[in-house]
């Protein structure tokens, strides 16, 4: 009665939506994600596409 065993986050999954690059809705450029930290220490993710330009 013992189910195979699953993995909680399907990793075959995940690497294959990293593989495809995102592109920006807006300008269309492919969209960069980058840890900022804030001077009082909070750390964020963002998405670097249009605003960088």
């Amino acid at each position: 009665m013992a189910a195979e065993k699953k993995s909680k986050t399907d990793v075959a999954a995940r690497l294959e939506a990293k593989k495809q690059t995102q592109y920006c809705s807006n300008c269309g450029k492919k969209v960069e994600v980058v840890l900022s930290v804030s001077p009082s220490g909070k750390k964020r993710m963002r998405r670097l596409c249009c605003e960088s330009g």
